[in-house]
């Protein structure tokens, strides 16, 4: 009997469905010989902190992606769709020693999203001292003096409306990291 190997989920294949398995298929081994061990991969670890984008558009997120990526950082970005996931990463971070020693220093916030929006997460953010580092800048459709003057006072440290050019969020990425972790 064959058994079809796939990094580390063994399947095992009768004889009529092996000849119906294409060229580019994983390998197959004997099953009468020791099994190899399950391949397994390694997360890459990265030392650059991820840029956080929370969007709950799926076509704003990848927009303001693309705008980050054309600044040139090497920064890997993470994105949320609302606030309380964000909540929960950074809360997650600050509570663990050696995570609070790699918190991001850049969040791009909506402020108008389903579940925890922008607001509330400014306030949740404000209360909490070990995020005292985190840049966020607010990218909102919302061009009222109303909301970007309660964005400010809530503790964002830029307002922009939806979508800056290229050169904006280069000056803010770059304002936040040094020059050395841009290609």
């Amino acid at each position: 009997m064959q058994h079809l190997i796939t990094s580390d989920l063994r399947s095992p294949l009768s004889s009529a469905s092996a000849g119906a398995v294409d060229s580019f298929s994983p390998f197959f081994v004997n099953s009468d010989a020791a099994a190899p061990p399950p391949l397994v991969v390694a997360p890459v670890a990265t030392s650059l902190p991820p840029i956080l984008v929370a969007d709950d558009d799926a076509d704003d997120i990848y927009f303001i992606e693309r705008l980050i990526k054309k600044t040139g950082v090497k920064n890997p970005i993470k994105t949320f769709n609302d606030g309380s996931e964000v909540v929960n990463y950074l809360g997650s971070r600050l509570a663990c020693a050696v995570a609070r020693n790699h918190l991001p220093s850049l969040l791009f916030l909506d402020l108008k999203m389903g579940g925890l929006g922008g607001f509330s997460f400014l306030e949740w953010a404000r209360q909490q001292k070990g995020l005292s580092p985190l840049t966020i800048v607010v990218l909102s459709n919302s061009s009222m003096p109303g909301d970007m003057a309660r964005a400010i006072a809530l503790g964002a440290h830029r307002y922009l409306i939806k979508y800056p050019c290229v050169q904006t969020m280069t000056t803010i990425v770059r304002s936040v990291y040094p020059v050395s972790l841009v290609k």
